[in-house]
């Protein structure tokens, strides 16, 4: 199964993105406001007229249902803001650029291991989730072109298992793959089934195999006798392209993991100061304080390791030890987000941790507020990634030479100080959809971040003593907006104004 070709042809480009009405929130998020509790309890009455009935227990399928929890979920939902319908259009989507007769099938391995028997936390396949929301490991995923309009679902997972489960928790099971996922077949990864699924490959049109690149070593040894003479076909940069272009439901969650990461920010600008001036603070203090703050507010899991950088460590780009003690004198250049329900934020502030920005640092810092804020404005239908990035080097030349940074004779020593691109997709994943460059032209419903930034060593004696060792990035996540909309800023909760930050800072 490792030796995969590329795909050639890829799918038309998707259609235009529906009317978006999206609530803003001006305030801290309460998530309990909107949930009317009282339909999951029973009434005193209720009880009077039940006390001889048993009580019986929901079934649970390993992850949650509207069954199990009726607070989270909606009736119909699979996974928090995604229908069930959307899952299938989406399946739907991707079959429609395949001849009929074809076979794609999709793997999720097990659960990677910390350390012999101790599992990291399990964090399903992006491509998987966008097209089932089944979140178990060790599940397969076939979809068959039976004609120009429809195809067949099969879904293999983990047998129900008592005594395994009573260990590590609930498992689907095979019987209970179509109510709960609206896949046509459910079949158990067993020696009973397994030839099943072996033949479903074989049966592929033309002898090719389209599917995801995920290694499985186990189970492909023992797939390996149905496909002799099988060529296998890569199906990712489909599932990208189609990808690409977010739903207005993924769009409504992205404002949420945005906006969930953005209040957090608020709240960490206030935990620095009030910290920092009691006693030394660490970076990894900072960072901890950060993720408890999203996780109290409903998302799962951090986007990625958070860059946590006090100081001169800003300089590196990808400083994720956070180790080190802050000093109140310095900046803290802090880039983080987190994951919620599988949607993803990515937001950078640079503050103070006294909660006073010096001179200097105010010089810089709104030079690359302004780069990012003229930034976002271009936004907008018919731009690429590239061309905004231009524009970003442009401002920023102009900035370091009014500064004194750079002079008019070596006005490409820019990069020195501004080394990587102004964005990047964002989607399931923070650098999402890889396998398109930046050069692709922006369409309504994707969504990029903004983040231009300084960065200027505290032993580059080139420049002006005052700006060494101040290294700063202010980053947003957009949304490409319709034409003559402007662009929707999902990160819009953190704040990113001098004047707000202090006065945050400060307990004002």
């Amino acid at each position: 199964m490792n030796n995969i070709c590329k795909l050639n042809k890829l799918i038309s480009k998707s259609s235009s993105l529906p009317n978006i009405k999206i609530n803003y929130f001006k305030n801290v998020i309460m998530f309990s406001s909107s949930l009317n509790l009282n339909r999951f309890y029973s009434t005193n009455n209720d009880n009077n007229n039940n006390n001889n009935n048993k009580l019986k227990k929901p079934l649970s399928i390993g992850q949650a249902t509207f069954e199990t929890h009726p607070y989270l979920l909606d009736k119909n939902e699979i996974t928090k803001g995604i229908k069930m319908k959307e899952f299938k259009d989406r399946r739907e989507k991707l079959m429609k650029s395949f001849p009929i007769g074809s076979v794609v099938v999709l793997f999720t391995p097990p659960e990677p291991m910390m350390s012999y028997d101790i599992p990291w936390a399990f964090r399903q396949n992006t491509n998987f989730n966008y097209l089932t929301g089944f979140n178990e490991p060790e599940a397969v995923l076939v979809l068959v072109k039976t004609s120009e309009l429809d195809h067949q679902s099969h879904l293999f997972v983990r047998e129900r298992n008592e005594e395994k489960e009573k260990w590590d928790g609930a498992r689907c099971g095979a019987e209970n793959v179509k109510k709960y996922f609206g896949i046509d077949f459910g079949y158990n990864l067993t020696n009973r089934d397994i030839p099943i699924l072996g033949k479903l490959l074989q049966s592929t049109s033309e002898g090719k195999l389209y599917c995801n690149t995920t290694p499985w070593s186990q189970l492909s040894n023992k797939l390996e006798p149905f496909l002799q003479n099988i060529k296998f076909y890569t199906v990712e940069s489909l599932l990208q392209q189609i990808r690409l272009i977010k739903s207005e439901s993924e769009i409504k969650m992205m404002l949420t993991s945005g906006e969930i990461a953005g209040i957090s920010f608020h709240e960490t600008m206030k935990y620095t100061a009030t910290k920092s001036s009691t006693s030394p603070l660490n970076e990894y203090q900072v960072s901890a304080y950060f993720e408890w703050c999203v996780k109290d507010k409903g998302a799962q899991r951090m986007s990625y390791p958070p860059v946590v950088a006090g100081g001169d460590n800003g300089h590196t780009l990808h400083y994720i030890q956070n180790n080190q003690i802050l000093n109140v004198s310095d900046l803290l250049l802090m880039d983080a987000g987190c994951e919620y329900w599988g949607y993803t934020s990515d937001i950078t502030r640079t503050f103070p941790v006294s909660g006073k920005f010096t001179e200097a640092q105010s010089e810089i810092y709104q030079a690359v507020l302004d780069v990012n804020k003229k930034c976002i404005e271009l936004c907008k239908p018919g731009e690429t990634i590239n061309s905004i990035h231009l524009k970003s080097v442009e401002l920023i030349q102009s900035h370091l030479k009014r500064l004194g940074i750079i002079n008019e004779n070596n006005p490409n020593d820019y990069r020195l100080y501004y080394p990587h691109s102004i964005g990047h997709y964002l989607g399931m994943d923070t650098h999402d959809t890889l396998d398109f460059d930046y050069g692709v032209t922006l369409e309504p419903g994707m969504i990029i971040t903004i983040e231009p930034g300084i960065y200027i060593s505290k032993y580059d004696s080139n420049v002006p003593e005052k700006y060494r060792g101040i290294s700063i990035r202010v980053e947003d996540d957009v949304v490409i907006p319709k034409p003559n909309n402007p662009p929707l800023i999902l990160t819009h909760l953190a704040p990113k104004e001098i004047s707000e930050i202090e006065s945050i800072m400060s307990n004002k």
